[in-house]
């Protein structure tokens, strides 16, 4: 099939659909695999066919967002440099030696300056092993370890008494909630020792210490209330607004940009994290066309079998993507898309402020296109006017607040970065765009989760980071077990068995490692539902609020003996 073909057939499946039953009835799921500048061209199109129905929520860090909106008023972290400046670093469910090479470089620096290392995570990951101290938490419990940090830098009369007093809000019910906690309580809710407390809470206390939390504190139902609490502990601590401290999260990656390229409309919304479940009960409109660019829905998010089989029932599904994976299956019309190495755009960052170049290096191997190239195209075919114009042109105009700052044109962008002009040391004013202009504390904290005897925690690999095709991930799903979880659980090392959950069944090899906790198991993300190794067919299709995140690791698993093998059901409901 030709392009003019494709987008003929396209431009009509839209163009019927706007027609009979409303531009809302298509839906345009943009995923995060690719965060550039002249993806916003793509909302663009689709306000000026008259607004669609997009997604709200994220599969990654939005619930934690949603939590630090709460206490600062804004999400803003440090320039990954100023943790140079820290005496203590604590990773909070990161692992950068594995997924961010630049932030490590940078915290190995610190630490051979003489900063100590902190890394809290239920997993003894690479990070931890070549961290000072690992302090290996329950799954889950993270605001309760904030708090009893919080509870004894407040009871050894170590906190920051001015700071609290000139700008922070709800102290006296905060105070209130420690004292509802003994340290006895706390650490048996966190199976992390009293001993090990007191040192934490003095390396927060003698600061500066920092706060580089990960994806790792996002997987929960609660997940904003663990950043509310580490936001607590940073700012009765007196690390807030100062070099070396804060609590650093991520950056926006669309924040030097011009977003009003886009034409934003007020249209409807559905849940990332629900997204089966949503296409398969919308009316007034009903949905008639998903459009996918950037994302693998099927392989990445929650329920994989209900996302597929909602697709399948879509009229006409269209995707764009560099190969055929789990979601292409359930397209009806799929448009191959260039790679970053054969386009030209700028691109942000989650992990820095600094917008860099997307230089072509190769020319579009056979017949794939750019988005850019894709949807002024299809805009042409559908006589759709305000989308003409080069792609400098349009980075030029994305990037225009950018190039006027620095008083530069977009041939110098496009030839080394520059970084965002967001400050290095967020909050060093004392001012917070809170209501009240303060920082707010919380007030109250979630319950404790009922105890299972298991909970699997999805993680990322260290060979790739997202749902590509590597190697690593042929044959059956592994799933990492304490030896002697597996062993009390009736199970050998290596043997098959049935992983289910209320939502699917997988089949797993059970693979012994040391290195996690007797209380949970971990498991690599990334698998195709296809190849039968996509953990996602059991992960229940939920939603935390606010923030609208993916509380993967809330999944209630049990294990099972493959049928004929003998043995009973060992469960982990």
């Amino acid at each position: 099939m030709s392009w003019d073909t494709a987008l003929d057939i396209l431009s009509e499946k839209l163009l019927e659909c706007v027609d009979e039953y409303g531009s809302e009835s298509i839906v345009y799921y943009q995923g995060f695999g690719v965060r550039t500048a002249l993806r916003l061209i793509n909302r663009r199109f689709f306000n000026l066919l008259g607004g669609v129905t997009t997604l709200r929520g994220t599969l990654c860090g939005g619930t934690g967002q949603a939590g630090q909106e709460l206490d600062f008023g804004v999400r803003i972290s440090h320039d990954p440099h100023d943790h140079l400046n820290s005496r203590c670093i604590f990773l909070w469910g990161r692992n950068p030696s594995v997924t961010d090479g630049n932030l490590w470089r940078i915290i190995r620096r610190a630490v051979r300056q003489g900063s100590t290392l902190v890394t809290v995570d239920p997993i003894r990951t690479l990070t931890a092993k070549r961290s000072d101290i690992h302090c290996q938490i329950r799954p889950g419990t993270d605001q309760y370890l904030a708090l009893a940090l919080s509870k004894i830098i407040i009871e050894e009369g170590l906190h920051d008494t001015e700071f609290i007093k000139r700008h922070v809000d709800n102290f006296e019910a905060y105070l209130e909630l420690i004292e509802g906690f003994s340290l006895q309580r706390l650490s048996s809710i966190t199976d992390v020792p009293e001993s090990m407390m007191m040192e934490l809470a003095g390396l927060c206390s003698d600061g500066p210490a920092s706060m580089i939390t990960g994806w790792g504190l996002q997987r929960y139902r609660d997940s904003h209330m663990a950043l509310r609490f580490i936001d607590a502990l940073a700012a009765v601590s007196g690390n807030i607004g100062i070099p070396g401290g804060g609590v650093s999260s991520g950056f926006d990656e669309y924040g030097a940009f011009d977003m009003g390229v886009t034409l934003e409309k007020e249209t409807r919304k559905i849940s990332m994290p629900l997204l089966g479940r949503e296409l398969d009960t919308l009316e007034s409109p009903p949905v008639r066309l998903v459009f996918i660019t950037a994302g693998n829905p099927v392989t990445i998010g929650p329920n994989s079998m209900r996302t597929l089989e909602a697709l399948r029932r879509v009229p006409f599904v269209v995707m764009v993507d560099h190969f055929l994976n789990d979601t292409s299956y359930a397209s009806d019309l799929f448009l191959p898309a260039t790679t970053f190495l054969e386009e030209t755009d700028l691109a942000g960052s989650y992990g820095h402020s600094y917008v860099s170049p997307v230089n072509r290096a190769v020319k579009p191997l056979g017949n794939s296109r750019s988005e850019f190239w894709i949807f002024q195209k299809l805009s042409i075919t559908m006589g759709i006017q305000e989308m003409n114009g080069s792609e400098k042109e349009w980075l030029e105009l994305i990037a225009s607040g950018l190039l006027d700052y620095y008083g530069i044109e977009i041939d110098e962008l496009l030839r080394k970065p520059y970084r965002n002009p967001v400050p290095e040391v967020p909050f060093s004013n004392m001012e917070f765009p809170t209501p009240t202009g303060r920082f707010t504390l919380p007030e109250e904290i979630t319950p404790e989760a009922p105890e299972t005897s298991m909970r699997l925690l999805t993680v990322m690999p260290p060979e790739f980071i997202g749902s590509g095709e590597p190697k690593s991930m042929e044959g059956l799903l592994r799933i990492y077990m304490n030896p002697s979880t597996i062993s009390e659980m009736g199970f050998e090392d290596g043997e098959v068995a049935v992983v289910e959950s209320k939502t699917g069944t997988i089949c797993a090899i059970l693979k012994p490692c040391d290195d996690v906790r007797r209380d949970c198991a971990f498991t690599y993300r990334g698998g195709w539902l296809s190849k039968g190794n996509c953990i996602n067919a059991v992960i229940e299709d939920m939603e935390s609020y606010p923030g609208h995140g993916t509380p993967y690791n809330e999944t209630a698993v049990g294990l099972r003996k493959i049928r004929g093998s003998g043995g009973s059901d060992h469960s982990a409901h």
